[in-house]
Order: structure tokens, then C-alpha cells, then sequence
């Protein structure tokens, strides 16, 4: 007879180029083997995720935590998102969420001390005793009236549009194949530097106001990474109770290059044209229409009008030290 609690499980076919369907029939053997119950099911589009887990939340609304199912998650990082803002829709919901990445970022998994190797990662959540609370945010859109919640970060700008191209390119699909996903974010950097312009960015927080008349990067962070591993601010962290905003205004491809490669030295804050907030709510307008990006799911390009907090998710692992 299993000791662990059963498992919900969603394993996205599609993320990482199809890799996904592989690593679940892996993970599958050692389940089996420790005879853990569970309940499977494949997402068959867009959106399925969520619709899963809101399911799952429904159902055990009114079941103490410890006897409700722990939700495991095989997919990349807008998979999570998906499972995430299921489970959020639901109030105090007692489902935790456990997450084998599979994608071709995978940022939420270094952001938290998750292992990239699904086996390792596998280990860490049936090592688990108890569960882990972790800051998500949480995103109200005040133009269309809705709520969801990011594990990562929003973005509006350069990197929502190198999201935005990246996910309509042939090449993260053929990287993909090869384990080399990340790099399908480098290609479509110079093409993003080129299309996005400069756009005015109103942010308020703390009962005062910002205005940057050339905003180029606008990312709202949960913890330091973006991009498949970029280290956007190595001080952010899903503990503190804080959300991170970092703004770089436009400059010219000479200095962008520069400030990229400060970044991994985490000294690109101390420039003139990066601004950093922390804070646990903000308010963030665009007056042009812009490309937006949650978690790396494209939101398309129009004006934003967001309101940001933080919330809480328990999550099922031990985190790697």
C-alpha cells in the first residue's frame, strides 16, 4: 500500500516540442513501481489546463488538505500558468500543485529550486512531507475586468514581443526537439530589438506616481528569471511577499547589448536607464497599444491597464538548497 497521497495529473503532449508524452512514460514506471495511485489526464488544447484544475478544486473544495489529491503538472511554464489560475479561481481551495518542467524555459523551476531533470524532480516531490506556501501574483485587468495569477511574471514590451515572436517561429519547435529550447529566445531578440519602440509607461505604487516616456522592457517579476533562464533580478524571490517591477527605457543596440550582459552580473540596475520597484501592489498603464506576455503566454498587443498583487499557493516539493 502507497504512503503518499494519490496524484491529479496533467501532462501537456505538446510542451518542450513533444518531449513531454516521453518523460510522463518515465515518470509513470516509478509511480507504478511505488504503487502511488493517481488519475491522468492529457490536456487536448489551449486552456484545458485550467479548466482540469478548477475541476479538481471544485471537487475537493470542502475536503481538508490533507486528505485532497496533490495536483502534478507535466508541461512548461504556461502549462503551470494554466493549472495555477485553475486552482486560484477557486477561494481557499486545499489543493497543492507539484510541477515537473518539460518546457523549453522552465523558469518557475529555477526560480524555486526545482530540478530541470524530471526524475530529480519527481524526487523532490515524493520526498515531501508537507506543503510549501509560495508568492504567486495576482493580475487584475481593469479594461477587460478580469483576474489571473502569473507564477513568473506579466510583461509588456521587448520581452512579451520576443514571447510573441518566438512562439509563432519553426525554430523553438525544431530546438525544441534537440533540448536546446532556450535558445529559440536568443533568435528572436535581435528581431524584437528592431520592432518594439519606445512607449510611454505609467506606474503607481505606494500612493505615488511614475511616468517614463520611453519605455522599452516593462516586466513585473515573481522571482529573478525570464527568457529561459535570464536573470532579470537575482534579488527577487517567491518568499518575501513583494513583487519585483523592472523598466528599461530604450536605448541604442550598443548599450542594450551592454545592459543584457550586466544583467548576469545582476549590476544593469545601477544604470541610468533601469528603474526597479519593490512592492507588494502596483498599477501599471500603457496609452499605445503593446505587446503583452504572461508567464510566456502571449496576451497580443493592445494597452494595458493592471493592477498587481500577491497572493499565495502551497506547492508540493523540497526545494534544492
Amino acid at each position: 500500500m502507497s504512503l503518499h497521497r494519490p496524484f491529479y495529473i496533467i501532462v501537456n503532449n505538446y510542451a518542450g516540442g513533444g518531449r513531454t508524452r516521453a518523460t510522463w512514460s518515465q515518470i509513470a514506471v516509478t509511480l507504478n513501481q511505488q504503487n502511488i495511485d493517481y488519475t491522468l489526464h492529457f490536456t487536448q488544447a489551449r486552456g484545458h489546463a485550467t479548466q482540469l484544475a478548477h475541476a479538481l478544486a471544485l471537487e475537493f473544495k470542502a475536503v481538508p488538505a490533507q486528505e485532497a489529491p496533490i495536483l502534478l503538472v507535466l508541461g512548461g511554464d504556461g502549462t503551470l500558468h494554466e493549472a495555477l489560475n485553475g486552482l486560484q479561481q477557486v477561494s481557499a481551495n486545499p489543493i497543492a500543485l507539484a510541477y515537473i518542467p518539460c518546457g523549453s524555459g522552465n523558469d518557475f523551476a529555477r526560480g524555486v529550486g526545482i530540478a530541470t531533470n524530471s526524475q530529480t524532480a519527481l524526487t523532490q516531490i515524493l520526498n515531501a512531507q508537507q506543503p510549501l506556501f509560495l508568492d504567486v501574483g495576482r493580475c487584475e485587468d481593469r479594461q477587460h475586468q478580469t483576474v489571473s495569477y502569473f507564477s513568473n511574471n506579466i510583461g509588456i514590451g521587448f520581452d512579451a514581443n520576443v514571447v510573441h515572436i518566438t512562439n509563432r517561429s519553426i525554430t523553438k519547435k525544431y530546438l525544441n526537439k534537440y533540448h536546446a529550447g532556450s535558445l529559440a529566445y536568443l533568435t528572436s531578440l535581435v528581431k524584437a530589438f528592431v520592432t518594439q519602440k519606445a512607449f510611454p509607461v505609467t506606474v503607481t505604487t505606494n500612493g505615488q506616481s511614475y511616468q517614463f516616456k520611453r519605455g522599452f522592457v516593462v516586466t513585473t517579476t515573481n522571482h529573478p528569471y525570464f527568457g529561459g533562464g535570464v536573470p532579470l533580478l537575482a534579488s527577487a524571490s517567491v518568499y518575501d511577499h513583494h513583487l519585483d517591477l523592472v523598466i528599461m527605457e530604450r536605448v541604442n543596440v550598443f548599450y542594450f547589448i551592454l545592459l543584457f550582459a550586466l544583467m548576469f552580473r545582476q549590476w544593469h540596475t545601477k544604470m541610468p536607464p533601469v528603474h526597479h520597484f519593490h512592492t507588494r501592489k502596483l498599477h501599471i498603464q500603457t496609452t499605445t497599444a503593446e505587446y503583452g506576455q504572461a508567464d510566456g503566454e502571449d496576451l497580443g498587443k493592445r494597452q494595458f491597464d493592471l493592477e498587481f498583487s500577491v497572493t499565495r499557493q502551497a506547492f508540493w516539493f523540497v526545494a534544492n538548497k
